[in-house]
């Protein structure tokens, strides 16, 4: 992975590159410029290079369309026109020791923490081992401390490169999807039916089996997790002054995020995180799934086993299957698996050419929703008991009905990321936002530190906030969404 660099000496921070990770102790970001318009131009053609030729990256590498997330222990790889977005929410929080529990899955419970121990022979004063313990946190702090310090600086310094006027990488970066090689779909065809590609499935679209070191991993049931995030930030909410009103969804959704290296899962971990409802709420299905929130593999049964039973077969043809592989999923296997386990629900895609008019039919629905579970609308913050949402964007889709239907549905979305809505917020402003939680990041520890507090003060509540919001801003760019709501009469309210 390309990580930042920092010299003791002169504390000067060097940002590798996200296409091939070369980097120059002896240069800045011109040479850097240099060499992405050298090595990494628009279409090959470098003004750098006599007759446009470049190095040895080229635009067509099959590879070349996911550039990798340049700050340390993120390992994200996306499309380079969301970076930019990517690198304003590491930017926003450098604090990379989130809190967050590395868990066993499926039944992990953990123990305290070492400061509630004591140690009998010791009555008085802390234990040898505790200060030994405490020297040991004392220098990783200050190496976690010199780390966010280095991560922030790299970030500054590549949002500072991507946006230098008259230079040609952004562009280069922006029109790299667009190569004559890169079709959306790749081409082959099965009854009529076409095999997707690269721009729908991901990175790896035709890989047959990930890995077996990240399956190995993956096997062992490990995944991050947050829980009891929501009460947290309700009272967020009630002390941050540019909220006007806001809702959440039921308290037991648990947030979860990405592990590093494990590639494009984003539909798989926001699955688990309504999975995480069903099965606290024991919602229908929960008994299909075992009562117990389903691992990636068992995700990609449920959905091999789904169009087994012909449910949407269509979609093995054009994804080649999913089992062991890290193609992405979306909308469409979220509704076959779900169809079959039983679990009651509905789809709604919104899409527009008008700028701006599927966000506010979006913002509409979600707010409606949202009240429907209010008990008593007076309320600044507003919890119900509702379910979260499944939520996917994208900058291209193919056509698709106002109301999704899993037998007429194909692969809506194209080069998207889910997310999990979790509220709705209406700022004083008069601008709204969802409120969410996005696989793609964790927790941050001034968050997580207020988890099971009944009564806490922070010092900047928008700040806080910062990563679980989604407005204009991040929304505005898209002319497509799509969600999956979950439903059953009466779901009910939330105790007092």
């Amino acid at each position: 992975m390309a990580d930042s660099a920092i010299d003791d000496n002169n504390d000067k921070t060097y940002i590798p590159c996200p296409f091939c990770g070369w980097s120059d102790k002896k240069g800045g970001e011109y040479d850097m410029l240099v060499h992405m318009e050298s090595m990494h131009a628009e279409e090959g053609e470098s003004p750098f290079i006599p007759g446009g030729a470049s190095g040895s990256i080229k635009a067509d590498d099959e590879d070349s369309q996911f550039v990798e997330c340049p700050v340390e222990r993120c390992g994200a790889t996306m499309l380079p026109e969301q970076m930019d977005d990517h690198l304003d929410l590491h930017a926003q929080d450098p604090d990379n020791n989130s809190g967050n529990e590395i868990v066993h899955a499926p039944n992990y419970e953990a123990l305290p923490p070492a400061a509630s121990f004591s140690s009998p022979s010791s009555p008085s004063g802390p234990s040898r081992a505790r200060r030994a313990s405490g020297r040991h946190q004392s220098h990783h702090a200050e190496r976690d401390t010199e780390k966010s310090t280095g991560q922030a600086k790299a970030v500054s310094a590549w949002k500072l490169l991507l946006r230098m006027p008259g230079s040609s990488s952004k562009s280069s970066l922006l029109q790299r999807k667009k190569t004559k090689s890169e079709d959306d779909t790749v081409g082959s065809t099965v009854n009529g039916i076409t095999r997707l590609g690269r721009a729908q499935l991901g990175r790896y679209y035709n890989e047959d089996r990930m890995p077996s070191s990240l399956e190995a991993h993956l096997r062992r049931g490990v995944y991050v997790k947050t829980e009891g995030l929501i009460p947290v930030l309700a009272q967020i909410l009630e002390q941050c002054p540019t909220t006007k009103c806001a809702y959440l969804c039921h308290p037991s959704v648990q947030h979860f995020s990405k592990l590093k290296g494990e590639g494009g899962f984003c539909g798989y971990r926001n699955i688990q995180m309504l999975c995480s409802y069903i099965t606290a709420a024991k919602f229908a299905g929960y008994r299909q799934m075992d009562r117990k929130i389903p691992t990636i593999f068992q995700i990609q049964d449920f959905i091999e086993a789904a169009w087994d039973q012909g449910i949407n077969p269509r979609g093995r043809i054009e994804t080649g299957g999913i089992k062991n592989s890290r193609k992405y999923i979306g909308t469409p296997e979220v509704l076959v698996m779900f169809r079959l386990l039983q679990i009651p629900c509905d789809a709604q895609a919104f899409k527009d050419k008008e700028p701006g008019r599927a966000e506010s039919l979006l913002m509409d629905e979600i707010e409606k929703y949202f009240q429907s579970g209010v008990e008593d609308p007076a309320q600044r913050v507003r919890r119900t008991n509702l379910p979260p949402i499944y939520f996917q964007h994208s900058g291209t889709t193919s056509q698709a009905p106002a109301d999704l239907d899993v037998e007429e549905l194909t692969v809506a979305v194209c080069v998207g990321h889910s997310l999990t809505i979790v509220g709705f917020e209406r700022l004083k402003s008069g601008h709204k936002n969802l409120l969410i939680f996005d696989p793609e990041y964790h927790d941050s520890s001034k968050v997580t530190r207020y988890i099971g507090r009944k009564d806490f003060e922070i010092s900047y509540p928008d700040a806080a906030l910062m990563r679980y919001r989604r407005g204009h801003k991040y929304l505005g760019r898209f002319r497509e969404f799509e969600m999956i709501r979950l439903k059953e009469p009466d779901i009910g309210f939330p105790a007092a």
